[in-house]
């Protein structure tokens, strides 16, 4: 028996050591469209985190509450924003985003946190705000384990919505917190985690515990997903939370004149009225395959298609893409004089009409190989590639990009991402309506 299952949703490359089973456990990994009683079965803790297709968790949420009530053990890590988890309300952001509210001043004693210094919990390489940015605000009777210093209750487990054990962290992986960094004691928190996940099944295995007398009706619900106008500049949304956030948030989804595409949708979507169709970073490859043959009828139509990268390679059926891997260095700007010496040699370009090159400066994934005769707008000293515009590989408009914006501004990340969008948004928004004019 596998006492871990993994909820994944799209390759990144190297796994966690959790992922990994490192950690002395045996870890099967799910695909998140293929979460049912029978996968789960053998499995005594389930594991998900942000990057899921919280939809459709939503519209299978009564498989979740089985495996509670079976006496088992559930871990969300991240921001819940559907309806899918027993007791758990949604995510609330710390506002301001703002350092001096990330710090961690209560931490109880526990099994997860021994040996942990909070200053390490607050911070990493001197940066807060990994661990927490928010919370959900707390059942009754739930334990809290850690508050930040505002008095968010951002890690608490639940024994009383369900026969099982929830346990909630808001924001970050604590399967993957601090893993790789020296001399810093949240690197204990991942190993303790998995062997209090682990006990804590043993103990209901052994002793069930008795389900709540109030269970709320727990049906499958519809929750809301695909908001596609038919018209305007429209993004694939896959159920993140974090590019819910960010492709909801007013001052961006006034220029998504034509909504939001739900991924598992997507292979019947007619795109063919669209001016523009975005597809953010960290969305499910297979699904995303499966709709290649719509993208690839609307770009030869003359659609654009926008294509970010966070880490996984870009999609290998869009026309003249080659993306190669590179390190991703996510604290090059914490050495002395950092600078990216991004450039680009088209500063002519419309693209800068609304952006400068230090709002496109953050962390990048990977590097590209344009095809001849597309405009160049993102290039590194060593001639790596990281966005350029293609109107030459089909009778349409490619701009591809090795940045993850959407990811990072919806998690409460990285400033630049929101000056980034702040710009593409009403650009792509133009470009795409000139576009749409020059090919018709």
């Amino acid at each position: 028996m596998s006492v871990f299952a993994l909820v994944t949703m799209y390759p990144t490359g190297e796994g966690s050591p959790f992922s990994k089973g490192e950690l002395g456990y045996d870890v099967s990994l799910i695909d998140c469209y293929s979460l049912t009683d029978g996968a789960l079965a053998s499995h005594s803790v389930l594991v998900i985190s942000s990057n899921v297709d919280q939809v459709h968790l939503a519209r299978n949420r009564d498989v979740i509450r089985r495996f509670l009530d079976a006496g088992k053990v559930v871990i969300f890590n991240g921001h819940l924003d559907q309806d899918w988890l027993p007791g758990a309300r949604h995510f609330e952001p710390v506002l301001p985003k703002t350092r001096s509210l990330y710090v961690v001043t209560d931490v109880v004693e526990h099994p997860i946190f021994d040996g942990v210094d909070k200053r390490h919990m607050t911070e990493r390489k001197g940066v807060a705000g990994f661990f927490a940015r928010g919370h959900h605000p707390v059942p009754d009777g739930a334990e809290v384990l850690v508050r930040l210093i505002g008095g968010q209750q951002v890690t608490y487990i639940d024994r009383v919505s369900t026969a099982g054990t929830i346990l909630v962290h808001a924001t970050g992986d604590l399967f993957g917190y601090a893993a790789g960094l020296h001399n810093n004691t949240a690197a204990k928190i991942p190993q303790q985690l998995a062997h209090w996940a682990a006990s804590e099944a043993d103990a209901l295995a052994s002793s069930p515990r008795r389900q709540s007398e109030h269970v709320d009706a727990w049906a499958p619900i519809q929750a809301s997903a695909g908001t596609g106008t038919g018209s305007g500049v429209a993004a694939v949304f896959g159920g993140n939370s974090h590019h819910h956030n960010a492709l909801t948030t007013p001052k961006y989804a006034q220029d998504l004149t034509g909504g939001l595409l739900y991924l598992p949708e997507l292979a019947d979507t007619d795109l063919s009225g669209y001016d523009a169709v975005i597809v953010p970073e960290r969305i499910h490859r297979g699904l995303l395959n499966a709709a290649a043959p719509r993208i690839l009828e609307y770009l030869a139509g003359g659609g654009t298609v926008v294509s970010f990268s966070g880490g996984e390679p870009l999609p290998e059926f869009l026309p003249g893409v080659r993306w190669e891997h590179r390190p991703t260095n996510y604290w090059w700007w914490l050495e002395p004089g950092a600078d990216l010496g991004m450039s680009t040699p088209h500063p002519e370009h419309s693209f800068f009409e609304y952006l400068g090159l230090s709002d496109c400066t953050w962390h990048f994934h990977g590097a590209v190989h344009p095809p001849a005769g597309a405009e160049i707008l993102l290039t590194l000293p060593n001639g790596d590639v990281l966005a350029y515009v293609d109107q030459v590989s089909t009778r349409g408009t490619l701009v591809v990009a090795t940045l993850d914006p959407m990811s990072h501004y919806g998690a409460y990340f990285m400033p630049a991402t929101e000056r980034f969008l702040d710009g593409f948004m009403p650009w792509i928004s133009n470009f795409s309506q000139r576009s749409v004019r020059t090919t018709s």
